[in-house]
């Protein structure tokens, strides 16, 4: 097997002629090789370098994120998660309004599912450091999680308690100061197994991409006759043998919806102040829908952003404010009250797209319009 995973940097490395770009049950064998010990640091490190350069592949980004799927407990699964939310690229210095847009629907019924990893890039702001002011319980566990999803509907997670290969991967970011697949695909592991999971992108392209590996990775969880299995599977007991029983995923991949579009500085937030393209994606087939503009001729944002930037313990207090819909401008602390008013518009605009992409998605309305109209009426009640 040692033989076979330097192959792998092999047929990625072979020269302009000879190398080409790994299929999905070898970028699936790149990651849990790795996670099984057969491959080295070193050895993954050069693959996803080769990757980068040439650019990943559909295939590779959803073998990838197969093979992390297969390091997270089937424990995650029992949590009965209708909304998975994947909150990876953080902010600059914009406030995570997508939280009090969370907030709203587990106070709906709904039992959502945040994580993330604010060690990846931790010169940027996010939920991490502000999801329990606002009450949203903190879990490392699935035990804590069913407590916390049972008792408010809600909870966040370090994408270090769903896997160890989150912190190695990191690791080599930092390391070698650059991108790999594995940013893309770890926020397409759904670690629960929701019915519902929210993917946002910032480079061009990437929507086309996440559409393609969420078919492909519905693809695999389907694939009962085993014909996903290459050369490398055929005398082994892989972790990914298990792993296609796994009847949470299954449902998913025949049921599930996949809401992809361009966030805010690239989280899992709607931006109100430009039009946006939500593409929802099944294994059946994949829809745009349109999402207008909130914030017509918005202007002031990179002042109110600098301003945010400077008073940055400011945030905490002014999000749990404008949840609780008490007065936040005690908090404002010499932001000019034009701009702190505009902040409030921002808010309200933010949290009424963002559930209007989520109430879509889910097919609660069949119509931007309705979605829009009840987003309002959830955020007027909440």
């Amino acid at each position: 097997m040692k033989k076979a995973y330097q192959g792998l940097i092999k047929t990625l490395g072979r020269g302009a002629k000879g190398s080409r770009a790994l299929t999905l049950s070898e970028a699936h064998f790149l990651i849990t090789g790795f996670a099984d010990g057969i491959g080295t640091k070193v050895q993954l490190a050069a693959a996803l370098m080769l990757m980068r350069v040439r650019g990943e592949t559909c295939e590779e980004v959803a073998g990838a994120a197969l093979g992390l799927k297969s390091t997270i407990s089937d424990q995650w699964s029992d949590l009965d998660v209708s909304i998975d939310w994947p909150c990876y690229a953080g902010k600059r210095e914009l406030l995570p309004w997508l939280l009090l847009a969370a907030k709203v629907l587990a106070n709906q019924g709904e039992r959502v599912l945040l994580h993330g990893d604010p060690r990846s890039l931790s010169h940027r702001n996010h939920i991490a450091d502000h999801v329990e002011r606002l009450n949203i319980p903190k879990a490392s566990n699935p035990e804590e999680a069913k407590v916390a999803l049972d008792t408010v509907g809600i909870c966040y997670v370090d994408a270090d308690s769903f896997s160890p290969l989150v912190a190695q991967f990191r690791e080599l970011h930092q390391e070698l100061g650059l991108r790999s697949l594995f940013q893309t695909a770890i926020r397409c592991t759904n670690p629960a197994n929701a019915p519902v999971s929210l993917r946002s992108y910032f480079h061009p392209g990437l929507d086309k991409m996440h559409t393609k590996v969420a078919k492909l990775m519905a693809q695999t969880y389907l694939d009962l006759d085993n014909s996903f299995h290459g050369s490398f599977y055929e005398n082994t007991d892989s972790t990914f043998d298990r792993r296609m029983v796994n009847h949470a995923e299954q449902a998913f991949a025949l049921k599930g919806k996949v809401g992809i579009f361009k966030g805010v500085q690239g989280e899992t937030e709607i931006n109100p102040r430009i039009s946006t393209e939500l593409t929802i994606t099944s294994r059946a087939n994949s829809q745009v829908i349109d999402l207008p503009t909130r914030l017509e001729a918005f202007v002031g944002m990179n002042t109110l952003s600098s301003e945010l930037a400077l008073v940055p313990e400011q945030a905490c207090l002014i999000l749990s404010q404008t949840w609780s819909q008490g007065d936040a401008s005690e908090h404002r602390h010499g932001i000019d009250s034009a701009l702190f008013i505009k902040l409030g518009e921002v808010a309200e605009a933010s949290v009424i797209s963002t559930l209007s992409a989520v109430y879509i998605l889910q097919g609660k309305c069949q119509s931007v319009s309705e979605a829009e109209s009840l987003a309002n009426q959830a955020w007027r009640i909440r």
